[in-house]
């Protein structure tokens, strides 16, 4: 999930967000009693409401990082295209929201090592079938504001797409057929299709990494955030953590679906 934040509101929260002193600012850990954790909530598996907690995969993620600096974890919700501006304005620690590592992002925080590797495709009805990039050329693309599928439209389809506040909404917007097809990351793609045997999802369009986003100039902590992804990743336990919010969130879906009919 991705966006280019290259606009005057943008710009400004970033030179206000650097004080810089000797040529560069550098800071460490929050001094607060909590560490806090940005993200968009309707992200499963990664970011998810079980009832009225936030719950998935980045937060247990963030979990670990906090409780490896002996801090409670708060975590707000805010929309997707506002969790890195919020960052770097300094209202949280950590931005975990299934965030794609770009090039026009690393200009503006930094991020940890990558602990997920995935990309965006295509879902479409199976009697219009999407395949390829240039499939969706001239077509109404629906995408979730402020993604790096919004970012691909743009790029290599030269064309806006239509923009929902999620991939739920996109994909109820191409079930009415306000759109033709819609294009997300492959985990939410995924559990958009369960149980809908008319629809399906293409081979990945590019190949992402996502990684926990922190502020600039800040060596020590991004190093504390990076020793707990890669021993959560070498003792197998990032690959429990996945695991087991992967289902949490499938039985949660077919909950809700059984609930609907």
């Amino acid at each position: 999930m991705n966006v280019k934040f290259f606009n005057i509101a943008l710009a400004t929260v970033v030179a206000a967000s650097a004080v810089f002193a000797d040529g560069e600012a550098k800071e460490t850990a929050p001094a607060t009693g909590a560490v806090r954790m940005i993200t968009e909530a309707t992200f499963p598996p990664y970011e998810f409401r079980q009832g009225t907690e936030i719950v998935g995969i980045d937060v247990e993620i963030c979990k670990a990082i906090a409780k490896e600096l002996g801090k409670e974890l708060k975590i707000e919700d805010v929309e997707f295209d506002s969790v890195l501006p919020s960052l770097i304005a300094g209202k949280a620690e950590l931005a975990a929201a299934g965030i794609t590592v770009t090039e026009d992002r690393k200009m503006m925080v930094d991020f940890s090592h990558p602990y997920v590797r995935t990309g965006i495709v295509f879902v479409y009805a199976k009697d219009r079938p999407f395949e390829k990039g240039e499939d969706a050329k001239g077509k109404r693309v629906g995408v979730q504001n402020g993604t790096t599928s919004a970012d691909f439209v743009r790029e290599q389809l030269g064309q806006d797409p239509e923009m929902f506040d999620s991939p739920a909404s996109a994909f109820a917007a191409m079930k009415s057929g306000k759109v033709d097809v819609v294009i997300a990351d492959i985990d939410p793609a995924k559990n958009l299709i369960k149980g809908e045997p008319d629809y399906d999802i293409s081979d990945f369009l590019t190949v992402e990494e996502y990684a926990i986003a922190v502020k600039k100039n800040q060596p020590e902590f991004l190093a504390i955030v990076n020793k707990v992804i890669d021993e959560l990743d070498a003792s197998g336990k990032l690959d429990e953590i996945k695991d087991e919010w992967t289902a949490k969130a499938d039985a949660l879906q077919e909950a809700e679906g059984a609930k609907a009919e």
